[in-house]
Order: structure tokens, then sequence, then C-alpha cells
């Protein structure tokens, strides 16, 4: 076989058994000169029938828009997206990419036309799927801060209760049974636990992107020693101790915000700690106050560092419980005040958490 006739069998196979529809287009009439088996499939027409139609009767387009997209195709190619219509009238969504060519002396246009019908239930799928997610995060917001409100009242009745329940057992002398004065501080060490988690609901619920600051001049020494006292219990029932050694570092920050900070961070120490002592350090950086939060417990892996930030997200198994809110929280709060946190862990080698604050 010539090689010139071989190279012709080729080309013709290639454009008849093409997967997208291929369509030889005269760009001065926009008849249908040629089209593969792709397009006889999809139109549903006869090849001869096919032949006899115009790209203005396959396109569900105005004819103005269909002249103007054939003009600049044969002067510099074109890529869209439109919709083409088959015989029995139904459309379907198409990507072209066309073109002008010379042929024999004549101007022809040679269109590769793809079906993005799938491509465009994907989308809608995708779309679909983004506004369910939505909708389905704004309704658990909504829920959260409903059932957080709703439990603070509850949890505060059962936290006088048992503080009713201490100072009783106190006076009537609680070395007489002293297992259950010390049931009774574990149980109010557990409200206070839960209370925390109902705070931090509310916090993830309503902390606005940009968060109001109340000012003041204080010692960061003296906030982070007050944090320590009142998680004192708790770290009694972790088996651990919080190790305190930040000397005085005065600044004007906002307490409450601050307090939640270092509350949240020793807390999660004392979590995650494994009963070991929980060591907060504080230094000075020049402009900056410096505390570091660090723990010998379970640790994180590298690729959870960044991730254990944002709202819910937690890198330790279920069974340790909680929402996923502190660092998120932690970090709003200190970037409020301009500075940065920074985390540093190693499974089973303990986490450092690193505050550092602008003075």
């Amino acid at each position: 076989m010539d090689p010139i006739e071989h190279d012709s069998e080729i080309a013709s196979y290639g454009f008849e058994h093409a997967r997208d529809i291929l369509l030889v287009i005269s760009a001065e009439t926009g008849r249908i000169v040629d089209a593969n088996l792709a397009a006889l499939a999809t139109y549903r027409y006869p090849r001869a029938e096919l032949l006899q139609k115009t790209i203005f009767e396959l396109r569900a387009a105005d004819p103005g828009l269909v002249a103007e997209q054939m003009r600049r195709a044969d002067t510099e190619g074109i890529l869209f997206e439109s919709v083409h219509q088959r015989a029995d009238g139904s459309t379907f969504p198409v990507e072209v990419s066309s073109r002008g060519q010379t042929i024999r002396g004549v101007r022809m246009l040679l269109s590769v036309v793809r079906d993005i019908s799938a491509r465009r239930r994907q989308e809608s799928e995708r779309d679909l799927m983004i506004d369910t997610t939505r909708r389905a995060l704004a309704l658990r917001d909504e829920f959260l801060a409903i059932a957080s409100h709703e439990l603070r009242s509850p949890v505060t009745n059962v936290k006088l209760k048992l503080q009713r329940i201490v100072q009783q057992l106190d006076r009537s002398g609680a070395a007489a049974d002293g297992s259950l004065a010390a049931a009774a501080r574990e149980a109010l060490g557990e409200n206070d636990r839960l209370a925390t988690l109902i705070s931090a609901l509310l916090d993830a619920r309503s902390l606005a992107p940009t968060v109001e600051l109340a000012r003041a001049p204080m010692d960061i020494a003296e906030l982070v020693q007050d944090v320590a006292a009142q998680l004192r219990e708790r770290a009694q029932i972790a088996g651990s101790q919080l190790v305190v050694a930040v000397p005085p570092i005065t600044g004007t920050w906002d307490r409450l915000r601050l307090e939640q900070v270092f509350a949240n961070l020793m807390t999660n120490a004392l979590k995650y700690g494994q009963g070991q002592p929980i060591h907060v350090r504080g230094s000075t950086d020049g402009a900056r106050a410096i505390v570091e939060v660090r723990d010998h417990g379970i640790g994180i892996s590298a690729g959870d560092v960044e991730r254990v930030f944002e709202k819910f997200e937690r890198a330790v198994p279920s069974a340790y419980g909680g929402f996923g809110l502190g660092l998120y929280i932690a970090r709003q709060l200190v970037e409020a005040h301009a500075g940065r946190i920074v985390l540093e862990s190693a499974p089973g080698e303990g986490t450092t958490v690193r505050v550092e604050l602008p003075r």
C-alpha cells in the first residue's frame, strides 16, 4: 500500500471512531460537510440527513451569536461552551473547540464537540453538596448555641448544690468519711469541666472574626498563677501538677481573654499529659511576652499540627472527649492581640504550645 494512502486510511479511521463529536462545517454557510460516528449517535440523525443540516440548526442559541462564533473560529480559533440539539428536540451541554482551515481551496471549520452532560451533573451535585453542607453547619452552630445556653443554667445549679454539700461535709467533719468528701470534690471538678466545655461552645459560636478587646495594664505572671490555681483540683484528678515558672511580665492585654487562652492550653496539657508534670514557663524577647505550656504526654503528628487549630478539629482518639475548640479559640484570641501561637509536638514525646504577645 502506498504510504500516502496508508496515512489517509489511518486519518479516516481516527476521524470516524473518535469518542468526541467531529464536525467539518462550511465557514461560509454553516452547512455540515462531514461528521463522524459519534456525531450520528449523539444527534440521532442518519448521515445523509445530518449532512443536510447547518450548525445553526444544531445549536440551541441565537443565530447572531452562532455567526459571530463562526467568524472568530475562522480567523483565530475559539473554545466555548454551548447547548446543542438532537433530532428529537432534546438538548445537551457541549464544549466546542473550532478552528478555520482551507481544504481544497474552501474555508472549513474543523470542530471538536464534547458532550459535557456528565461534567455538569457532577458540578450540580457538588454545588448541592456544598449548599447542603453549609446549611448543615449553620444548623449545627444554631443547635450548639441553643444547647449551650440551655445547659448553663442546670450546670450552675448542680455546682451550687455540690459546693453546699462540700461545705456541709467540711463543717460536720469530713475526716469521718473522707471518701465521700473526695467524691463530692471530684464531682465538683467534673461539673467545672462541663461548664468549661459549654463556655467553649458558646465562644466558638459567637466569636467574631474581629474580637473586641478590653485592654488594661496587667502582669501575665499573676494571670498564669491564677489560672493554675483554678485548675489545681483538675490537676490532682489527672494525677499531675502544674509547675509554673513565669517571672513578672507586664503589658497591656485583655485579662479575661488571656485567662481563657491559658485555661484552654493548661486544660489540654492536663488532659493529654498522661499524668506527667505540666511545665508553664515565661520569658520576654524584646517587646514580646512569651509563655510556653509543655506536657510530656501522647503528642500529635506533624501533619496534624495546623489542623488542630481549626474549629471542631482534633488529632486524638474520641475517648479523650472534648469538642476540638480549645486551640481554635486560643488562636483567635492570641491573634486578636496581634500575637501568635505555635505548637510543636511529636507522637509519644509531648506537646509544647508557645504564645507570643506584643507587650
